[in-house]
């Protein structure tokens, strides 16, 4: 719909410019012409023909520009279109302000051209300055309005990466609600887990179809999953993650550690899932006890081995005879290196 009403305005603007400047044209020509050829019908068809085929190739890009502009839009809250569309009316009444010093002046040329730039500028910037300072105006407001538009325009929305959707431990951190706010899939993520889906290598393809699980299980938990439809060229997620997270001011959830490395760069906050699973291991120290099902011989002599919830290793001297059995150990030392933590415990005697 939207393409053909471009085609119509492209039309009535070489209908226009035809009528409004062919004349001029034809009069530069060294010969006359017909008079059957001189006349506004004419001029309007010659016009329309070389408009568009100066300006027809415009039509994709034009049309790529509305609906990126149109999803940012219908992405705000009325109050902020209503604050930026007031900062443009303050900066077209600014320009139009200094455009009539500048008549008063009366310099030529500069007076036709520097109001248009003035006008285009200083809209512009009072667009962005109301859209963009949103929560800053709220301050003047008087009442308890101010403090809850404000407070809720702390809650950044959190874009979702598409390693955090097929890691799927989201979806457990969703249902204890320690994630406020809105949880947003931009469409370019949805159509690289749908792509992943369709491969033909099957590990890929698992992953994929885990991923989309993953999505179905987290919309079903929460109210607050959204998929944001965003216009792109090519299917570069991070970058165009990244994009949108600063054009919304949000936040990024991911457990891919370049992405994180490149969003820091970017000063756009990220909530990695893997750090958040670090930070909530379970934390043994020496003479800690617990039960442990030994579940594998270690690498030592007569060593056995058995995990932890959060999965970090656990080796009990003299626990080869105890496999498979579940036993109450005592933490005797605990070793971190590159790869995580080692605990080494041994059987609790009975007394």
């Amino acid at each position: 719909m939207l393409k053909y009403l471009l085609y119509i305005l492209y039309v009535l603007i070489g209908v226009s410019l035809g009528v409004w400047l062919m004349p001029t044209l034809f009069q530069l020509l060294p010969f006359d012409l017909p008079l059957v050829l001189d006349n506004v019908l004419v001029h309007g068809l010659a016009g329309l023909l070389l408009f568009l085929l100066l300006f027809l190739w415009t039509v994709p890009k034009v049309e790529s520009l509305i609906r990126r502009s149109e999803a940012l839009i219908l992405n705000r809250s009325l109050a902020e279109i209503v604050s930026a569309t007031l900062g443009m009316i303050v900066g077209l009444l600014i320009a139009v302000l200094i455009s009539l010093l500048i008549n008063a002046i009366d310099i030529p040329l500069i007076g036709d051209i520097i109001p248009f730039i003035l006008a285009v500028v200083l809209g512009y910037l009072g667009f962005q300055i109301g859209l963009k300072k949103f929560s800053e105006v709220l301050d003047f407001l008087p009442g308890n309005f101010s403090k809850s538009q404000e407070e809720e325009k702390r809650i950044p929305r959190k874009f979702l990466d598409t390693s955090a959707i097929i890691d799927g431990r989201i979806v457990d951190v969703a249902k204890t609600g320690f994630i406020e706010g809105e949880l947003v899939i931009p469409q370019f993520v949805l159509d690289e887990l749908q792509l992943i889906a369709d491969a033909t290598d099957p590990i890929k393809r698992d992953k994929g179809q885990r991923g989309l699980d993953m999505l179905n299980a987290l919309q079903e938990q929460s109210d607050n999953v959204t998929i944001m439809p965003v216009d792109y060229d090519k299917l570069d997620v991070d970058h165009q993650l990244i994009e949108v997270a600063k054009a919304e001011q949000g936040a990024i959830i991911t457990t891919d550690y370049n992405l994180n490395k490149v969003c820091q760069l970017h000063q756009i906050p990220v909530l990695n899932v893997n750090q958040l699973s670090d930070a909530i291991k379970v934390v043994v120290i020496q003479g800690d006890t617990f039960d442990l099902l030994i579940s594998k011989t270690g690498k030592e002599e007569n060593q056995g081995v058995g995990y932890l919830e959060d999965g970090t290793m656990v080796v009990v001297e003299e626990g080869r005879s105890l496999i498979n059995k579940t036993v109450k150990v005592e933490v005797v030392s605990v070793l971190q290196t590159n790869s995580g933590r080692i605990v080494f415990a041994r059987k609790v005697r009975r007394k």
